[in-house]
């Protein structure tokens, strides 16, 4: 018999039963989650009216590769990501790294650092995944999470390989 689980805003409140969902075999199909690793990204943040595109590669070991943007532009970037095991929910933290100011000037220079966690769910159509979710910022004292806006990833890989023969697969060569 099939269960729906039934999502409210601190997780599963409760369960209904679909008669319709009954299984008609003894057969069970197996799925496997989503996989997201060795592949570009086109990373689209929508924070306030503002929004930015940037590329991304996820490397197989969890970290995120932060490519060339059409937003603000960083001095460093650098990124972690994870899935949690037998789901499609996906997890990515990145910290940008900015600097401004003219040594010249009263205000002098200056350097700042910006996270921002990405918390998402990955689906997928034939070979390419997509990721949406919520992009989080923390207050000064990095206590409370903070929603600041949406986010869209988009597997560029294929396109990006077309554009670039040459570009990196995630596989190593032997």
């Amino acid at each position: 018999m099939g269960a729906i689980a039934l999502l409210g805003a601190s997780g599963v409140s409760g369960f209904a039963v679909n008669p319709k969902l009954q299984a008609r075999s003894s057969k069970s199909t197996k799925l496997f989650g989503i996989r997201c690793e060795n592949k570009y990204y086109q990373l689209e943040e929508l924070e306030d009216k503002d929004n930015c595109t940037t590329e991304l590669f996820l490397t197989e070991d969890g970290q995120v590769e932060v490519g060339k943007t059409d937003g603000p532009v960083w001095t460093g970037a650098i990124g972690r990501w994870a899935v949690i095991p037998g789901s499609n929910n996906f997890k990515m933290g990145i910290t940008r790294r900015y600097s401004g100011g003219q040594g010249n000037t009263d205000m002098g220079e200056f350097s700042y650092e910006l996270h921002r966690t990405f918390t998402g769910e990955m689906t997928s159509v034939g070979d390419s995944v997509g990721i949406t979710g919520v992009m989080t910022s923390h207050d000064a004292y990095g206590n409370d999470s903070i929603e600041v806006g949406f986010f869209n990833m988009i597997d560029g890989t294929d396109v990006r390989m077309d554009r670039r023969p040459d570009a990196r697969t995630g596989v190593s060569q032997s």
